[in-house]
């Protein structure tokens, strides 16, 4: 008999849960694996999800080896299944929480596959709203059909996919989002703004966030790479703030106006690192623009999304004709 499909609230003790299989398979597999890493919904903050953790021990050789040792650690070989690169394991004992195991290949597609859905959904509200209402409609109209519940988040994951991989997204933090999300909505290339907080303690709203929290106000930008660089973008965020400036732009001062760039891909901290120390020698201070990955990004109550489009005389520290001077 098929168990029920199951849905929960996000916990914080899947972090702690995490932690400890984490430790569990660093002892035993010592040097024979890159990383372990948390995917699934379950390593999205906020997000609903099925109270399995969904873990990837990332290698680039030693398969057998790790297949032999988790063998003699009471996990099961189930194989492929199917999906090149990736092997799965289910564990026979009730000691730990519960867990799917993968051992995923470094730089395959699956591998890539698991960290882009991850970026994408810590990234995006919208996404996250969608796959949550998804998975609580299928398990609502039926609790059993695993096979219904599989294809149908599989095709909205694909779409993820294909989103991430034809539209770029990075976010930027430069003081009041108002403005700067107003600024760069005027740049051709960008697709899409939200303003909303990251780089803090859990989901937020502005008064926490006014009141300390640890946030910053920033601004999730999604944009056609064939039409604007990721260089020009920083050219526009560098045009707007004083990178050197710290916890403080215009007259706004306090933690939540420190400026950040924030949930790039490996390859774009490189660019970013680049991009820093090619403009240092242009300030007498340090730069101390804040780099993030891996950050929940919340989206910031309705009322702040495109405030300078509602209320043309708001507030606003950035000079919005200036991104004429970037060329």
């Amino acid at each position: 008999m098929n168990k029920e499909l199951r849905l929960s609230s996000y916990q914080e003790s899947w972090v702690t849960e995490f932690d400890t299989i984490k430790n569990f398979l660093d002892n035993i597999l010592l040097n024979l694996h890159e990383d372990i890493i948390h995917i699934g919904s379950t390593s999205i903050p906020s997000l609903k999800a099925k109270p399995i953790i969904d873990i990837d021990i990332v290698f680039t050789d030693n398969l057998d080896k790790i297949i032999k040792v988790l063998e003699n650690n009471n996990y099961e070989y189930e194989g492929t299944k199917g999906l090149k690169d990736r092997h799965a394991f289910k564990y026979k004992l009730n000691n730990l929480y519960e867990h799917h195991l993968y051992a995923v290949l470094k730089g395959s597609h699956q591998y890539h596959n698991h960290l882009d859905v991850k970026r994408n959904l810590l990234n995006s509200s919208k996404n996250r709203t969608k796959y949550s209402t998804l998975k609580e409609k299928l398990i609502k109209d039926n609790k059993k059909d695993r096979a219904l519940y599989t294809n149908n988040k599989t095709e909205l994951i694909s779409q993820i996919l294909m989103e991430e991989r034809t539209m770029k997204t990075i976010i930027f933090a430069g003081g009041c989002f108002w403005g700067v999300e107003a600024y760069f909505k005027m740049i051709e290339g960008v697709i899409d703004t939200e303003v909303g907080y990251v780089a803090g303690p859990g989901k937020t709203t502005y008064q926490e966030v006014c009141r300390g929290a640890g946030h910053t106000e920033a601004v999730w930008i999604q944009y056609d790479s064939t039409k604007v660089t990721l260089k020009t973008l920083l050219d526009h965020l560098f045009n707007i703030i004083d990178p050197t400036s710290i916890n403080k732009q215009g007259n706004d001062i306090g933690v939540q106006y420190r400026s950040g760039v924030y949930n790039y891909t490996d390859e774009e901290l490189l660019k970013i690192q680049a991009y820093i120390k090619e403009k240092q020698p242009l300030y007498r201070k340090p730069i101390a623009l804040e780099l993030k990955n891996k950050e929940q990004f919340y989206r910031a109550e309705d009322y702040h999304q495109g405030y300078l489009d509602k209320n043309k005389n708001g507030y606003c520290h950035v000079n919005l004709t200036s991104h004429k001077n970037v060329k």
